[in-house]
């Protein structure tokens, strides 16, 4: 897939994020935070209900660019959680191409990505740097 500034890559809808994905979430990243699992506690900070872990958010945004370029032309990704994710929340990521510059066998695009939920609320926004190599 040969891309230039302006294409859009293609979206990525997740499932419903319920709460065993996120009890998962919490056993595999080894987070005892308990505003993940248990209701009381994240009524305490003043939260509606648990949250879901970041990573969810990041690692959306992740597959966004590297299934549209493939993992190994990924060079970097970065990406700021924005607004908290409840159960029950659908994420979609859209990533559009915004620059390019030469690299030595190709070029280097940046790549803008916005993660938002069924609401349109903006929960997460990055940039990714890929390797296009030459056509």
């Amino acid at each position: 897939m040969s891309l230039r500034v302006g294409d859009e890559l293609p979206e990525v809808l997740t499932p419903a994020i319920d709460r065993l994905r996120i009890a998962y979430m919490a056993v595999s990243m080894r987070d005892p935070n308990l505003v993940h699992v248990e209701d009381s506690y994240a009524a305490k900070s003043g939260l509606p209900s648990v949250i879901a872990h970041g990573t969810f958010v990041t690692s959306y945004a992740g597959a966004a660019v590297s299934r549209a370029v493939g993992v190994d032309a990924v060079r970097r990704i970065r990406v700021d959680v924005t607004a908290p994710v409840f159960p029950g929340d659908v994420l979609r990521t859209q990533a559009v191409v915004t620059g390019a510059d030469p690299a030595a066998d190709g070029q280097l695009l940046t790549i803008d990505v916005t993660v938002t939920n069924q609401d349109g609320v903006r929960v997460g926004r990055g940039t990714a740097t890929v390797e296009q190599p030459a056509a």
